[in-house]
């Protein structure tokens, strides 16, 4: 098999990123004002916390990504499935760590956020 330039977009895939780290600090923001608590599994979370969660999980899986689309041709498209079932497959993991129903309720949607902008941005275009 030859190596080829990977076809993933850092431009989109960043802006998709951007996209998600503004909806999720906004959630976090209106979690804040609605009393969300923040703690989950010992840990209080903060925002920046909330950036780094979002934003390192995507730019390190982009870059795998990339590497594994140099050898596989498919590997965005089917990589881009994955995030996405990922990201769903741990919403319910928050409910069970988070002891308070909207701080829960705020982080699944980050996940959700998160699981969007991946699959989005690193999804060829068609």
């Amino acid at each position: 098999m030859s190596a080829t330039a990977s076809p993933l977009s850092w431009s989109r895939i960043t802006r998709f990123a951007l996209i998600a780290v503004i909806s999720n600090l906004v959630i976090y923001g209106i979690g804040s004002l609605a009393g969300a608590g923040w703690e989950a599994g010992g840990l209080t979370i903060a925002w920046y916390l909330v950036l780094g969660a979002t934003l390192v999980p995507i730019f390190i899986a982009a870059g795998a990504t990339s590497l594994l689309g140099l050898v596989w041709k498919s590997a965005a498209k089917v990589m881009a499935w994955i995030g996405l079932i990922f990201a769903l497959v741990t919403v319910p993991s928050v409910f069970i760590t988070a002891p308070e129903l909207g701080t829960a309720i705020a982080l699944g949607s980050m996940h959700i956020i998160v699981g969007l902008a991946w699959f989005f941005g690193i999804r060829p275009r068609v």
